[in-house]
């Protein structure tokens, strides 16, 4: 705009001096000669900005990505596992915040319960989101539900390969454990939320390390687990269950009554919903667990 505007009083002033003829060439010329540079700066600067896109694309791509890590199940086997760590700097302070273990049911993955470790990671605690061996991204030659599930020939077959699978299942979650306690101060204790069959696990971890707290949603335990949860009353738990699903609804109300810690809460719901499917059918759920499990790692 300076230039253009410079360029109409020298017009003026040719007209005055009466050599427009001659000078309007010469104008010509540079007019031209700044119109180019002009251009070359736009390319340049569109340039600048296509570059700057492909940064905050990329830089969105890889915040979507840092909560994904791996780590070893054994230290003498290379299989990894996979899980979504999740620590908001903003919410808590360095190591010096409890942490908390979620665990998938046996049907599903770690992303099913995405909203769940969000919300617990948004009062400021660690939150690890498992996917057991065989499920989700963890996942290898020898250990994978899907492939058990296409080469089975019949449900018995099935379900002895899936057996197999969930035998590695205890050590996958002492791993874990194992991977948070690095991310969490020693001062700072670890719960565990749980689905489904995930409870029998995580009653088998407490029996070996100490658990502040854990929560079982809508427990699928065999006998000999209740009655191993039985030695751990004194810690507290929170049991979720659906009024219209018996096995799950008796196995809390069974379990809520052993519980000899005053925290421990039962909440039945007017549904048949399990799993992760009763967390999207009670909105005020997650945040609700969320809160239960600060106040219980005070």
């Amino acid at each position: 705009m300076i230039v253009k505007t410079m360029l109409q009083k020298l017009m003026i002033f040719i007209d005055t001096a009466k050599i427009k003829q001659v000078c309007y060439g010469c104008l010509l010329i540079v007019y031209s000669l700044v119109m180019s540079v002009s251009a070359q700066n736009v390319v340049q600067d569109t340039s600048v900005a296509e570059t700057f896109a492909e940064k905050i694309s990329a830089a969105q791509l890889q915040a979507k990505l840092q909560y994904q890590v791996k780590f070893k199940a054994r230290d003498d086997n290379d299989f990894l596992l996979t899980a979504d760590y999740r620590f908001l700097p903003n919410k808590a302070s360095a190591k010096h915040m409890p942490g908390v273990i979620v665990l998938h049911d046996c049907h599903s993955e770690r992303t099913k319960y995405k909203t769940l470790s969000t919300s617990i990671a948004q009062q400021g605690l660690h939150t690890l989101s498992l996917d057991f061996r065989g499920y989700g991204n963890s996942v290898g030659q020898g250990y994978s539900e899907l492939t058990v599930k296409k080469n089975a020939s019949d449900m018995m077959s099935y379900q002895t390969e899936v057996a197999v699978l969930m035998s590695y299942w205890s050590a996958d979650l002492l791993a874990a454990y194992h991977f948070l306690r690095n991310k969490v101060d020693n001062s700072q204790g670890i719960s565990i939320v749980a689905s489904g069959c995930a409870g029998a696990y995580a009653v088998a971890l407490a029996e070996e390390i100490h658990i502040n707290s854990m929560v079982l949603l809508t427990p699928d335990m065999s006998y000999a687990d209740k009655e191993r949860y039985k030695n751990l009353v004194d810690i507290p738990s929170y049991f979720i269950s659906s009024a219209q699903h018996a096995i799950s609804y008796s196995t809390a109300q069974e379990l809520f009554t052993w519980s000899g810690d005053k925290n421990s809460k039962l909440q039945v719901y007017k549904s048949d919903k399990l799993n992760y499917q009763i967390l999207k059918a009670n909105k005020y759920l997650v945040n609700d667990i969320a809160l239960w499990l600060k106040f219980t790692l005070r």
